[in-house]
């Protein structure tokens, strides 16, 4: 499911903002052209729910390289305009999940753009399955 939390917000950022490059899970040792988004993930926590449900809250931190370093200006064009596209994401299954506890920062000449998405779901059950049981009828 969080796969598909990044897919999301990456679709969401390239429809928004499409000058810019959007970058995942991959590293970006040399040669990042801006300006540029990083998407990555944040701290993920779970608590039970009744009947063996789950919820699982993780959070998703967007990076914004600006193309003009020390231009604050750009930077709050951006910041605000990202967390808004953060509030309800298109998932690829064509659901949508609603961010929340969305904020922006400027940190070291960088946007930082957060936003928690809660899911609801059933532990996945890895126990071995019972095979096929005969009854056997004297006649």
């Amino acid at each position: 499911m969080t796969d598909a939390i990044l897919d999301g917000v990456s679709r969401a950022l390239a429809a928004g903002f499409p000058d810019c490059t959007v970058y995942g899970d991959e590293r970006v040792r040399q040669g990042l052209q801006t300006p540029a988004f990083f998407v990555g993930l944040g701290e993920c926590k779970q608590k039970p729910l009744p009947g063996g449900r789950i919820e699982q809250r993780q959070s998703v931190k967007v990076t914004y390289f600006p193309e003009r370093q020390g231009d604050y200006s750009e930077l709050w064009a951006v910041g605000p305009r990202v967390a808004g596209l953060l509030a309800e994401l298109r998932l690829p299954d064509g659901s949508m999940i609603r961010g929340t506890a969305r904020r922006c920062d400027i940190n070291d000449g960088l946007m930082h753009i957060r936003a928690v998405y809660t899911m609801r779901m059933r532990p996945v059950d890895t126990r071995p399955r019972m095979g096929d049981v005969r009854v056997r009828t004297r006649r």
